[in-house]
C-alpha cells in the first residue's frame, strides 16, 4: 500500500506487519459470532448475484469465524475480529482490557485495518468488527439487511475473483509542502498513473453489479417505501455508513485524514468547466510553489477511488434502475413519508453523481496541468 509522500511510511509497515499475522487464524477470544453471522448470510445472498451476472466465485459455501483450521478450496473463510489497541491485548492475543481502543495508540497485528479485506493466495475475508456493525446496520436498526455492508463485501468478493490482495478503504494522503518543487511534482504526476487503480475499480464494478441484482426486491427491499424510493435509500444508506467508516477509522486506525484540500470541494452543481480548470490550476500552484505546511490530495488513482467516485458509480447504476421501478402508491401506508423520501434521495444521488463528475474532472485537470511542459504556468511569482 503505497502514499505520496514516504517511501515505507507507518501505514505501510503497519499493513506488512498485518499481512504477516494474518496468515494465522485469529485468536479465537477475539471473534465476533454475531458479526460473522451476518457478514456470512450477507456473503451468501452476494454469491448468489455473482453467479446470477455471469460471475461466479470460485468457492461453493462459506464458513464463519472457523476457530480451527480454515476450511478447504471449497469455501471461503470469514474472520470477523474485535479491533483493539496494542496496549490492550496479552501476549495470547486476547483483549484483558475495557475499553479495547485507546485514543491514540494504534491497533494490534490481529485487528482488521480497512474495514474489511480480502487475503492473499487463499480463500479468505477478513472484517473489523467494528466496520461490520457500522455497515449492517440501517437507520438504527439493528437486524434490518443493509445495502452498505453487500457492497463492501460484494467489493472483497471481486478480490477473492481476481485472486488478488485489497481492501475497502481509500485514504487522502497528504504531501508535504517543504519538498523540493521536482519532488512534489514527481508525486503529483506519480498518482496520474491510470494503472494504479485498474483492480480497486474492477472490484467497485462488481459490487455494484451485485447492487442492482439484488437491491430491488427481498431482503434489501424496504416496504415502507416505494420500489423506486426503496433503490435510491439503498444508495444513502450506503453513503452514510461510508461517511461514518471514514470519520471513525481515521482514529481508530491511527492515520489522520484531514479534509482535502479546498479545490476538491465543489460550491456548485453541475461545476462549470472554467470553475474546474481554475481548481485544479489553485491546487497545483498551492503544491508547487508554497514551501510550508500539508495538503491533502485524494488522489486520481493512489490505492482507492475516492468516496465520492464510488457513489458517483454507485449513483449512476441506481438511478436509472429506481426510474423504472413503480413510485409511491395509494396503497402505501406511509404515503407521504414514501414520496418525501423518494424527492429528497433522488436529489441526494443526483448530487452523489456530480460530486463524483467534478472529482473526475478537476484531477483530470491536475494531471493534464502537471503533466504540461510548463505545470507552474500561471502561479503567482512564476
Amino acid at each position: 500500500m503505497a502514499t505520496l509522500v514516504q517511501t515505507l511510511p507507518a501505514a505501510f509497515l503497519l499493513s506488512a506487519a498485518y499481512a504477516s499475522a494474518s496468515a494465522q487464524v485469529p485468536p479465537s477470544c477475539r471473534l465476533d459470532d454475531e458479526g460473522g453471522k451476518a457478514a456470512a448470510s450477507t456473503i451468501r445472498l452476494a454469491m448468489k448475484a455473482y453467479a446470477a451476472i455471469g460471475k461466479p466465485l470460485p468457492f461453493d459455501d462459506v464458513v464463519s469465524n472457523p476457530k480451527a483450521a480454515p476450511p478447504g478450496s471449497d469455501a471461503l473463510a470469514l474472520y470477523v475480529v474485535a479491533d483493539a489497541s496494542a496496549s490492550s491485548t496479552g501476549k495470547d492475543g486476547c483483549i484483558f482490557r475495557k475499553p479495547a481502543l485507546v485514543k491514540g495508540e494504534e491497533l494490534d497485528v490481529a485487528s482488521v485495518r480497512g474495514g474489511c479485506v480480502a487475503a492473499a493466495g487463499r480463500m479468505e475475508i477478513r472484517c473489523s468488527s467494528e466496520a461490520v456493525q457500522m455497515f449492517g446496520q440501517q437507520g438504527g436498526r439493528p437486524g434490518r439487511t443493509n445495502p452498505a455492508l453487500l457492497y463492501v463485501l460484494a467489493h472483497e468478493l471481486g478480490h477473492i475473483l481476481q485472486r488478488r490482495p485489497g481492501e475497502y478503504a481509500g485514504r487522502v494522503e497528504p504531501i508535504d509542502l517543504k519538498q523540493a518543487q521536482q519532488a512534489k511534482l514527481a508525486v503529483l504526476r506519480d498518482s496520474c498513473d491510470p494503472g494504479l487503480l485498474k483492480a480497486e475499480e474492477d472490484a467497485d464494478r462488481l459490487a455494484v453489479q451485485v447492487l442492482v441484482k439484488l437491491l430491488p426486491d427481498s431482503p434489501y427491499r424496504e416496504p415502507v417505501f416505494s420500489a423506486r424510493g426503496s433503490v435510491l435509500w439503498g444508495a444513502d444508506q450506503l453513503n452514510l455508513a461510508a461517511n461514518n467508516w471514514r470519520k471513525t477509522s481515521l482514529e481508530r486506525e491511527f492515520i489522520s485524514q484531514p479534509k482535502p484540500h479546498r479545490s476538491f470541494v465543489p460550491i456548485e452543481f453541475p461545476t462549470p468547466a472554467p470553475a474546474v480548470q481554475s481548481n485544479a490550476k489553485r491546487f497545483v500552484c498551492d503544491v508547487l510553489t508554497k514551501k510550508t505546511g500539508v495538503v491533502y490530495y485524494p488522489g486520481r488513482a493512489t490505492t482507492h477511488p475516492a468516496l465520492e467516485l464510488r457513489m458517483q458509480r454507485v449513483a449512476e447504476a441506481l438511478r436509472p434502475l429506481a426510474a423504472s421501478l413503480p413510485k409511491a402508491d395509494t396503497q402505501l401506508e406511509y404515503k407521504s413519508v414514501a414520496v418525501l423520501q423518494e424527492q429528497l434521495s433522488d436529489v441526494f444521488t443526483f448530487m452523489y453523481q456530480e460530486n463524483g463528475r467534478y472529482l473526475e474532472a478537476v484531477q483530470s485537470a491536475i494531471c493534464t496541468k502537471i503533466n504540461s511542459d510548463r505545470p507552474t504556468e500561471g502561479c503567482t511569482g512564476n
